[in-house]
């Protein structure tokens, strides 16, 4: 048995010695085929990569310039956004109507209003910009900057749709684009008849900071072309190149163009894009010798490094195998969990220094994922919060006013419990509205504001009953703030006000083990079941231009605060009129918030 083991170990060894040339015959003969076949097929698909990495460049150049088309457009956009809803501001109207409407409201509060309304519409935006309103009947002018003043060569023409190029000359030292609308926006053919023109201008260079960060990044050149205007020129500009370039544009087709040009014996890259925004093209050139000249002096030594990697291929193929293999399925295996929600992945494994550095930069990577959901999450409910108290500061002028007058004439007549009853009322009512420090309130203080409200309705129109009929059990409970006040506002204005008689309101709550139900049911005038179905189609709308009315925030909120499956049913009352009901469904939040109230 001595003398058999003896043996194999013998015959094992010198199978090994004369295995080892093999070997090396073997790995020579691959790594000679292997290089044969690489100049091989790179010396017949290098002549074909030109042209492929000409047509990828020519797709590339022309995504990033409209990439940087569409983040100039963004911002034109946003600023001309911001135009539009000052337009439909409500201060800006009051202030067009300032002189037929002093006796309503504070003029120089007004005018103060507007101007801060200006100046935070402009410092707001990213980019210089002024804003101007001008009153064509009085002359009067209002500006973002106090030196601003409005170009009265506007008023000899009609209003332009959309944005105008204004040339740099005295009366402008630095060329840029403007924006003219008019209100009414009827009056837009005829600027002197309206009543208010809103003028917002922003300098081109804008656009230029734009395409120097755009450039630093990318070679040639970039500027702004119009078949009009012709070019705008920028500081680092070579002009008498982009005359050239321009020459050989073909007219826009609504779409970005790339191709190659040959110019002063060389050939360039010439990309287009146009703006939707201003109606100007975007051009951007570079010399295709400058891309091409890497790949081209990488050939000689793509040859050599593809040899000295296929010899270092075979000699650390093993030990790559062992460092590499158990690191990145750590790695992945990580990303997978990363992928289904655990956002707390850590790597804690030591291993080479690349990997180590890998799992570092891993570790880096997931915490700040889970820092920034949780901003996401907290901006989030910050965003809600915001939403509701916004809610919560939209009061009704006209109310006030009507209020003021009642107590004006009681007190001429001598009615002082009216006026005594009036003024408490009021007084209760408009403290808890503009109440803005918490978004919740309990289901009783929010029956003392509709006593208060319907009080103040009552000694208005003497015609008004309303009956609450409301468990014990729900007093306690925590609801959004402004959550039922809407609902009786809009019976008695939308309902009663357009009935004659007396009018009747009934207020009942009861829940069950999956939800909390309120109903305002009232004897107004009623709808019928086309109106009925159109307004429930209004309110469902997830989004609305005109900011929305009050049935359509309270359906806003009610999904917001308590998911999908609440919200606001409208069906006819038997008594004639309407009746709201009120869903909120119930979680665990909802029994958390009772408990604490």
């Amino acid at each position: 048995m001595i003398h058999f083991f003896y043996y194999s170990e013998v015959f094992e060894k010198d199978d090994l010695m004369a295995w080892r040339p093999n070997l090396f015959i073997k790995m020579v003969a691959i790594l000679l085929s292997l290089i044969s076949v690489t100049l091989l097929f790179y010396g017949l698909s290098y002549s074909k990569d030109i042209g492929v990495i000409s047509s990828q460049i020519k797709t590339t150049d022309l995504n990033h310039l409209e990439f940087l088309t569409q983040q100039m457009d963004n911002n034109i956009n946003q600023l001309a956004g911001s135009m539009y809803a000052l337009q439909r501001d409500p201060t800006v109207r009051d202030y067009e109507q300032i002189r037929k409407l002093a006796h309503l409201i504070d003029p120089p509060q007004t005018i103060m209003t507007v101007l801060e309304k200006l100046s935070l519409q402009t410092s707001s935006s990213t980019w210089e910009n002024r804003i101007v309103l001008y009153k064509p009947h009085s002359g009067e002018t209002l500006g973002s900057d106090s030196s601003l003043s409005f170009d009265s060569s506007a008023l000899e023409k009609p209003l332009p749709a959309g944005w105008e190029y204004i040339p740099e000359d005295k009366s402008n030292a630095e060329a840029g684009f403007r924006l003219l609308l008019s209100d009414p926006v009827e009056r837009r053919n005829a600027p002197r008849e309206a009543g208010l023109l809103m003028s917002m201008y922003f300098p081109v260079s804008n656009i230029e900071r734009m395409f120097d960060a755009y450039q630093s990044q990318n070679k040639g050149d970039t500027f702004l072309f119009h078949p009009a205007f012709g070019v705008i020129f920028f500081r680092n500009t070579d002009r008498e190149m982009a005359k050239q370039i321009v020459a050989t544009l073909t007219p826009s087709t609504g779409q970005g163009t790339s191709d190659i040009v040959s110019l002063k014996e060389d050939n360039f890259l010439v990309s287009s894009v146009p703006s939707s925004a201003i109606n100007w093209q975007v051009v951007h050139y570079s010399p295709l010798k400058q891309i091409l000249q890497p790949i081209q002096s990488s050939r000689y030594s793509f040859l050599m490094g593809s040899a000295i990697l296929l010899i270092m291929s075979l000699l650390f193929s093993l030990q790559l195998y062992r460092q590499v293999q158990r690191p990145v399925s750590l790695l992945l295996r990580s990303l997978n969990r990363i992928k289904e929600g655990r956002w707390s992945t850590r790597i804690h494994t030591k291993t080479n220094p690349e990997f180590t550095m890998l799992n570092e930069e891993f570790n880096e990577m997931a915490e700040k994922i889970q820092s920034l959901i949780e901003q996401v999450y907290l901006e989030q409910l910050r965003a809600k919060d915001a939403q509701l108290k916004q809610l919560q500061s939209q009061i009704n002028p006209h109310f006030l006013y009507n209020c003021l007058f009642f107590i004006k004439s009681k007190a001429v007549i001598g009615d002082t419990d009216s006026v005594e009853a009036m003024a408490l009322n009021l007084g209760e009512y408009y403290r808890y509205i503009t109440k803005v420090d918490h978004s919740l309130t309990t289901f009783q203080d929010e029956l003392k504001l509709l006593e208060n409200y319907l009080e103040i309705q009552n000694l208005r129109k003497q015609r008004i009953c309303y009956e609450m009929d409301i468990a014990d059990d729900l007093m306690g409970l925590r609801i959004p703030r402004l959550l039922l006040q809407p609902l009786v506002e809009n019976s008695i204005i939308h309902g009663i006000e357009k009935k004659i008689g007396p009018g009747f309101i009934r207020i009942t709550a009861s829940h069950t083990q999956e939800a909390v139900t309120v109903t305002v049911e009232d004897n107004g005038a009623g709808m019928t079941d086309e109106a009925i179905a159109s307004l429930h189609a209004r309110i469902s709308e997830s989004t609305r231009e005109d900011g929305g009315c009050g049935l359509w925030n309270i359906q806003q909120r009610l999904k917001a605060h308590y998911g999908d499956s609440s919200g606001l049913l409208i069906t006819p009352s038997p008594s004639g009129g309407l009746k709201l009901t009120l869903r909120m469904e119930k979680k665990e939040e909802f029994y958390a918030s009772n408990s604490a109230g």
